[in-house]
């Protein structure tokens, strides 16, 4: 497991999630922990955060740093890392989203330093 990998395995252990995806800007995945169908969830998180910029740039809000989906099974999460990377972690419906977004947060400052 190299430290990437290492970082997303005690994001999703310590939020008792499912699974944590690295994906750059272009929907490759550069690490993953426990993600099915792990392709094709690079490149829907590309493609959410990239309409998430555009929306937030039409009504000038500035650039999307973060967001979540609250669904009936649960949260998915994305956070920015760097201008070209993206994590994503999906958690199930019993987590407490603030500190889903502070292990979000911690992580993502390791996983910049790494990149």
């Amino acid at each position: 497991m190299n430290k990437l990998e290492e970082v997303l395995n005690r994001l999703v252990e310590n939020t008792n999630s499912n699974s944590a995806i690295l994906v750059n800007s272009e929907g490759l995945s550069i690490a993953s922990v426990n993600a099915n169908n792990e392709d094709r969830i690079a490149v829907m998180i590309a493609s959410l955060h990239s309409m998430g910029e555009k929306f937030s740039s039409d009504l000038d809000k500035g650039n999307v740093e973060q967001f979540y989906i609250k669904t009936k099974e649960g949260y998915i999460l994305l956070k920015d890392v760097t201008e070209n990377a993206i994590i994503g972690l999906i958690a199930n419906d019993n987590s407490k989203l603030g500190l889903l977004m502070m292990y979000l947060d911690s992580a993502t400052a390791e996983i910049s330093e790494l990149i």
